[in-house]
């Protein structure tokens, strides 16, 4: 069984600080303010980046300096480092299943796969020659030194209560990696991996995401941030993602805690768009909160803002003892 809902947990760039096991724990678990149970909570961590906060960018788009491979080394070095981010993780999940037994199964990881964007000439060297990512070689080379790299460093991390599933196109249309794509598919097959994808709202590949070579897809709607768009952009992405075959993405962030008047509604309308399209129990589901949202809901001492934490929490909790058709 594959991962049936994946939370997005943006760690690596130097404008954010590491993630420590204190603030997993809210995503790692679920304990009501007003009871001594505890559940387990999502069942997938991406551990997502797309630019490093030093003037670098992961992905096209972004309006910074492609990343090197130094800075693709060093977006590793952070999501491995002792105590933070994935160890972080670990360490919680050890200290919650010590208190409330094992999870159901282990708890897969996904980690990112930084784009090689084309013109780049100065990303580094592999084998003493300079890559050149005009070259589709070499741009499937440097993707598979780096996925090497990263199930070596895993190897090293060997957590007992964490599975690596695979890796994330960091990129979120598929324009000008259609060739690459599926090569990158198997490289990451011949390490017994799966490779995972995002898409915004009416990207360039979205329909074919199978063809491109991704194992899993989630639809963006890309309705929370946006006040003009209708909650009927919702329903419309549960449908394309229906006749498709992808997953949905849940959106909020910092501004449902903000603002109840605008922002706040918007969240609840991804729950009722999903409950009305049979998402709850018939399709996989990734979770955007704008790196931290449920982490300050969790942690509130105003009943309003701790229960949009509940209603999200007690959603995914609904959906773990279910298997999506």
């Amino acid at each position: 069984r594959g991962i049936r809902d994946l939370v997005l947990v943006y760690q690596g760039g130097a404008h954010r600080p590491p993630w420590t096991p204190a603030q997993l724990a809210p995503y790692v678990s679920y304990r009501p303010r007003d009871a001594q149970s505890e559940t387990w909570l999502f069942d997938g961590f991406l551990f997502i980046e797309f630019i490093d906060g030093r003037g670098r960018q992961y992905a096209n788009g972004y309006k910074k300096q492609p990343a090197r491979k130094e800075d693709w080394l060093w977006l590793l070095d952070r999501n491995f480092e002792k105590g933070v981010a994935l160890d972080a993780l670990e360490q919680t999940i050890a200290a919650t299943a010590k208190r409330i037994g094992p999870p159901p199964r282990l708890r897969q990881v996904v980690l990112s796969l930084p784009e090689p964007i084309r013109g780049q000439k100065d990303w580094g060297e592999l084998n003493g020659r300079a890559l050149d990512f005009d070259s589709e070689p070499d741009r499937v080379a440097a993707c598979t030194w780096h996925i090497q790299t990263a199930l070596e460093r895993w190897r090293m991390f060997a957590p007992k209560h964490l599975e690596l599933a695979g890796f994330y196109w960091i990129a979120e249309t598929s324009g000008g990696a259609n060739a690459l794509l599926p090569q990158l598919q198997t490289v990451i097959h011949t390490c017994k991996k799966q490779f995972f994808w995002i898409p915004y709202w009416q990207a360039t590949g979205a329909k074919n995401w199978r063809q491109l070579g991704f194992d899993a897809a989630y639809q963006q709607p890309n309705h929370f941030f946006h006040p003009e768009v209708s909650d009927s952009r919702l329903d419309a992405a549960c449908a394309f993602a229906r006749a498709n075959g992808l997953g949905m993405e849940f959106e909020c962030d910092g501004r449902a805690i903000k603002s109840a008047d605008v922002f706040r509604p918007r969240l609840h309308a991804y729950l009722q768009a999903f409950e009305r399209n049979g998402v709850r129990t018939n399709s996989t589901a990734a979770y955007y909160e704008g790196g931290g949202a449920l982490l300050q809901m969790a942690d509130s001492s105003e009943p309003q803002i701790r229960a949009l934490y509940d209603v999200v929490a007690r959603w995914v909790i609904s959906r773990q003892s279910t298997s999506p058709n």
